[in-house]
């Protein structure tokens, strides 16, 4: 099993949640609105930084995450700038 941690434009987390509703991922758990600071810039939710991110974790069958980050990355082209996706290793889930 594999964790997909995927850090996204709030304004384009739709795009994430079609991909992985259409690859038929059933569950994943939505941080809606994150602020920070990257390569892209300041996404603080402020009136000089409006921009804020939104964070998705899914547990995924080891098999099924090249086939996922790469729906992912095509769906959201125009948003690939500023999205990371990040794959940890499950080693148990109770």
């Amino acid at each position: 099993m594999r964790m997909l941690m995927i850090i996204v434009e709030s304004g384009h987390k739709g795009k994430v949640e079609a991909a992985l509703t259409e690859h038929r991922v059933h569950g994943y758990t939505e941080i809606p609105t994150v602020y920070g600071t990257g390569r892209t810039g300041m996404r603080l939710g402020s009136r000089a930084f409006p921009e804020t991110s939104s964070i998705i974790f899914t547990v995924v069958d080891e098999a099924k995450v090249d086939e996922l980050l790469s729906a992912i990355d095509t769906s959201c082209a125009d948003c690939r700038r500023s999205m990371r996706m990040i794959v940890w290793s499950v080693d148990r889930m109770i």
